[in-house]
């Protein structure tokens, strides 16, 4: 599951009202043992968590297709192969002139890269020369009356911020106390130093709060961020900062104290004498990954133009890196058993239950591995731009993501408001399954149904809830509850026959739901927008894969398809400087929002609401 939009709730499905015969035979019969087999395969050590652009995700979607063919499916991607390949970045290189040097009043000082400095992965390239500025923690926060840019004139120069934040084991602190704020993101600091105008950042380890660790600079590829910002970021050693600051006085772990003290502003220029030329060279690293695309085709002349889609993504983490929720496991095997080898599984039973029975199949299926869904849905976003069958044709799309540790024989069913008989359709379908339902109508959330709920496709999502190995290492496969697991196979299969036998194509259904779910349209931080992004990188504004009835967005006549470039007077370039700029708002303010819509700019004035 996409940690991009991370905690899903609950989940439903539904449809039967004067739309649904009866499925001519029993579901077919599903193994438990069959089931485990494939989680056991897809998580083992061999697939080293299945990171995207590895070549362990490459065995992988052979695996499936090998499945895929053995149950009788027809290719259905490139070139009459399984698999639709698309591009995605999987990662950054340091690569040619990396250099930085210090000039002050007693001459130049150069760095080694990896050993006293190093880039951070989201930094621009290029080449500096710039006056340098110490800016605090480098955080402005109206709500707690700080901040470190306060009469501070940064334009054009380069700031040196502590990492972390003011006071941070004060239990009396304006800020938490406990834990840190999103003020004390990396990313966070970049874009409040880059909105003041800035040309670059260098992050410097608060270490008087941290006594007893080492000076360490974070591995490069590892920093949490946008794919590249137009702006230099680095990490330096606080010694060789404070070799720089004795001129004035002043030592980092000085400044440090003195703010957290009383949270005085501590910002000043080093002035002329001090300067830094540097050098950045990265390169991003794209592959090819690829969708794994299977066509079981209807029985009825007419009717199998039409298709139901079945998917589930099958790819993880690899070894942690960024999306990790265990911190110090990053580097091992993050294995992905129930995220998302389950769903894997599930789909991969599906094709062969399904196919024993193709005779009777109406409409055609669509079985779809996805990759890319852990770094924003890519897979499924790239597939409804180039279907199989075209989305017109499509009539529903069932999505399996984590099935494997159902709890207390409950489960949560996602999309079943997509449709107005959905959620009756999945309550006959469960009749002889009988768990515990937990229904939602969207269809939005944070795996890959979303991808074609906002394109009018009516959606089912099949889910067995979070779990505390959620994102870690120790999400493994002999954790799998397989007979619970191969049971929501047959509820998935009672539901998918169902669908294949209702008269006419569903009425898809704009589901009029709450606010408080995905990034700009909740999350429980800050005021509600009500957009629904595109999880695909972008350097140049955020696209609207959709807007949600009756938002703010929606209100002042934002719509899918908009590409935001300004956001309260904040140049918007990607989704983390949206985020940012979102929450810096309060209920009620009126915010001016620029989008780009067909070529044309369109200014439009957004009263933000409160999350329900």
């Amino acid at each position: 599951m996409s940690f991009a939009c991370a905690v899903l709730a609950a989940v439903s499905l539904a449809w039967a009202s004067g739309n649904e015969t009866s499925p001519k035979s029993k579901t077919p019969e599903y193994s438990s043992k069959q089931f485990r087999k494939h989680v056991e395969f897809l998580s083992g050590d061999k697939l080293r968590g299945r990171g995207n652009g590895t070549p362990e995700l490459e065995f992988a979607a052979r695996y499936i297709a090998d499945k895929f063919q053995e149950a009788g499916l027809e290719p259905a991607g490139d070139q009459g192969t399984f698999f639709q390949r698309f591009s995605m970045t999987i990662g950054s290189k340091l690569i040619g002139r990396n250099e930085l040097t210090y000039y002050g009043a007693s001459g130049a000082t150069p760095l080694k890269v990896k050993k006293e400095y190093v880039p951070i992965s989201f930094s621009a390239d290029g080449t500096f020369d710039t006056p340098l500025v110490f800016a605090g923690y480098g955080i402005t926060a109206p709500e707690y009356h700080y901040d470190d840019y306060a009469g501070l004139d940064v334009r054009d120069k380069v700031v040196i911020v502590l990492r972390h934040e003011p006071q941070e084991f004060e239990k009396n602190s304006v800020f938490d106390g406990k834990d840190f704020t999103a003020h004390s993101e990396i990313i966070k600091k970049a874009i409040n130093a880059r909105n003041h105008g800035a040309t670059g950042m260098l992050l410097v380890n608060d270490t008087g709060n941290h006594s007893g660790k080492d000076d360490d600079l974070i591995p490069f590829g590892t920093s949490f961020g946008p794919e590249e910002m137009k702006f230099a970021a680095l990490h330096v050693k606080t010694k060789e900062v404070d070799e720089w600051l004795k001129p004035t006085g002043k030592g980092l772990d000085q400044l440090r104290r003195a703010i957290d003290k009383d949270l005085s502003n501590q910002s000043f220029d080093l002035g002329a004498a001090s300067r830094l030329k540097f050098s950045i060279g990265i390169e991003r690293t794209r592959r090819d990954v690829p969708n794994v695309v299977g066509l079981l085709r209807g029985s009825d002349p007419q009717l199998r133009e039409q298709a139901i889609v079945i998917g589930a993504h099958y790819d993880h983490l690899g070894l942690g890196e960024q999306h990790s929720l265990a911190p110090n496991a990053k580097g091992r095997v993050h294995y992905g058993a129930d995220d998302n080898a389950s769903g894997t599984s599930g789909l991969l039973e599906l094709a062969a239950g399904l196919g024993r029975r193709r005779g009777e199949l109406k409409r055609s299926f669509v079985f779809i591995a996805f990759a890319g869904e852990e770094s924003g849905l890519l897979g499924s976003n790239y597939y409804t731009r180039f279907p199989a069958v075209s989305m017109e044709q499509t009539i529903a799309m069932l999505n399996m993501d984590m099935i494997g540790r159902v709890s207390r024989h409950t489960l949560y069913i996602g999309g079943t408001g997509t449709s107005p008989d959905f959620k009756q359709m999945v309550e006959n379908a469960n009749r002889d399954v009988g768990f515990e339902i937990k229904y939602s109508g969207s269809g939005y959330g944070s795996s890959d149904h979303m991808s074609f709920t906002v394109r009018q496709v009516p959606v089912v999502f099949f889910f067995s809830g979070l779990h505390a190995d959620y994102h870690k290492p120790s999400d493994t496969w002999e954790k799998i509850d397989a007979d619970e697991g191969v049971k929501v196979v047959q509820l998935a299969a009672a539901v998918a026959v169902r669908l294949d036998q209702v008269k006419e194509k569903p009425l898809y259904v704009r589901v009029a739901e709450p606010s408080g779910h995905g990034m700009g349209g909740g999350g429980g931080y800050g005021p509600y927008f009500g957009s629904i992004p595109d999880m695909a990188e972008s350097s140049n504004g955020v696209k609207f894969s959709d807007v949600r009835d009756g938002s703010p967005a929606a209100k002042a006549g934002l719509r899918g398809g908009d590409v935001m470039v300004e956001f309260a007077g904040k140049k918007i370039e990607n989704l983390y400087d949206f985020t940012y700029a979102l929450r810096e708002q309060k209920v009620g303010d009126k915010v001016r929002v620029t989008v780009v819509r067909n070529g044309q700019r369109l200014t439009r004035e957004v009263t933000l609401e409160t999350r329900k």
